[in-house]
């Protein structure tokens, strides 16, 4: 008898990492977008790395051994460090730029932490965003049937934009699958979905990080994070041997060949939890905080 379809969903970085079949690491604002973009666009190997240090690094032994430097990509608190060749922003990203870097080494200051905390735990690991969500899911779930959603987060707290994505994933697998067991943080992360009733791109504008992306610049890189299916690469993590130990270094596998078209958001049920969430401004400008069915002015 096969076994039911499972799904559990760490919020951040840094929590404790249940026992499953396959990770799925959301850094949807931006790291794997951009790690999206980069096998879109063709690109080859490419090396997540924790910090920007190990990343000059790595390049350096990358550029020794093989005669052409790699492309050294990231941020930190989402500016290019010193001396990268490109920053965090998938829209920096072309052809040309990929056909000149065969190689790519790439250090942020949330998403490729993610990306080496879910590989130290043994299992398949797939960078997956907004872009990829129905092939990243489908391959997830040809290799086990327990997943498991690690948003990246953002200061190792809950990011809205991480968990929306989520939630957008886990929306589609209890379409395909609505026998899936889900923990309770994935049906936080579907109630985060359901309440951006259908307007995706309006609700990830509103998250912290998406906010201050506006405000240094990078707001187009929201809107291009936000188009759904847009991509049917699936970026799979391995490890590969280095000295005494292991080097973590992502590859591209195929997906989806015709990208699904975006499907919107249900909306909740009248008696959702959701609700619970809810703020509303009553009587002027005095704030109101809805618990179930009683309500007390905040204070």
């Amino acid at each position: 008898m096969a076994r039911p379809v499972e799904a559990d969903v760490v919020l951040a970085c840094g929590e404790h990492l249940p026992a499953v079949d396959v990770w799925l690491v959301i850094d949807v604002l931006r790291a794997t977008t951009v790690i999206t973009r980069w096998f879109e666009l063709g690109g080859g190997d490419l090396y997540p790395v924790a910090s920007t240090r190990e990343a000059r690094e790595l390049a350096r032994r990358l550029s020794s051994e093989e005669g052409t430097p790699p492309l050294l990509m990231g941020e930190e608190n989402a500016i290019p460090p010193e001396g990268f060749d490109l920053g965090n922003s998938p829209l920096d990203l072309s052809r040309e730029c990929v056909r000149s870097h065969p190689r790519a080494v790439m250090s942020t200051s949330n998403g490729t932490v993610a990306l080496l905390s879910a590989a130290a735990t043994g299992v398949p690991v797939i960078a997956a965003c907004v872009r990829n969500a129905s092939a990243a899911l489908d391959h997830a779930l040809s290799i086990g049937p327990r997943l498991g959603l690690l948003c990246a987060g953002r200061r190792k707290r809950p990011a809205w934009d991480d968990t929306l994505c989520a939630g957008l994933i886990l929306n589609e697998l209890r379409e395909s699958h609505p026998e899936v067991l889900l923990a309770d943080s994935a049906r936080l992360a579907l109630l985060t979905l359901q309440s951006s009733q259908g307007r995706l791109s309006e609700s990830m504008r509103s998250a912290d990080h998406a906010v201050f992306l506006e405000r240094i610049g990078y707001g187009p890189d929201v809107d291009f994070a936000c188009e759904q299916d847009a991509a049917s690469v699936v970026p799979l993590l391995h490890e590969e041997p280095e000295g005494n130990g292991m080097r973590a270094i992502l590859h591209a596998v195929p997906g989806n060949t015709r990208p699904r078209p975006p499907r919107p958001a249900p909306e909740p049920e009248p008696d959702d939890f959701v609700q619970l969430l809810q703020y509303a401004q009553e009587e002027g400008n005095e704030a109101h905080f809805f618990l179930g069915k009683n309500k007390r002015k905040g204070q």
